[in-house]
């Protein structure tokens, strides 16, 4: 059955370590998938929706979805999408999705852990970026190094 679980940064990787645990034990007996919705706030560039009126006029840099898609790759998530359209129309926004699969094995829980951190971490890099304080209050309370923060 499906779940929803509304977790950020600092939850998300340790909510799937959890869940990696608990197939790796035996009290799940199949393995737990882990997708997101392609909302994200790392993983779309929407300026007629999700991205409208960014502080730092980035609403439609797509370059944030390209590199969450490219660093959910590198950190190991099982399945990548680069997809347009999101309910805006076709070529007027880009997004990227990803899974990972939590099969209890500790190969697993190495690539739940990095894809659990990063994905949401480009949410919070992007948002930091273009100047919302609670984005860079997120990143230092969160030890997320970025070279746009100072202290």
């Amino acid at each position: 059955p499906a779940r929803i679980c509304w977790v950020g940064l600092g939850q998300r990787h340790r909510l799937g370590l959890a869940f990696n645990e608990m197939v790796a034990s035996g009290e799940l007996t199949a393995p737990v998938v882990i997708g997101r919705d392609h909302l994200d706030s790392g993983s779309v560039a929407s300026p007629n929706r999700e991205t409208e009126a960014m502080k730092d006029d980035s609403d439609a840099v797509s370059d944030w979805p390209l590199l969450n898609a490219l660093l959910n790759t590198a950190s190991g998530a099982t399945w990548v999408s680069l997809h347009h359209g999101g309910g805006v129309g076709m070529g007027f926004s880009q997004h990227a999705g990803m899974v990972v699969v939590c099969d209890g094995t500790d190969d697993a829980a190495r690539r739940v852990e990095r894809v659990l951190w990063n994905d949401p971490a480009t949410g919070v890099m992007r948002h930091a970026d273009a100047g919302y304080e609670e984005a860079i209050d997120c990143a230092k309370e969160q030890g997320l190094n970025l070279p746009m923060i100072e202290g």
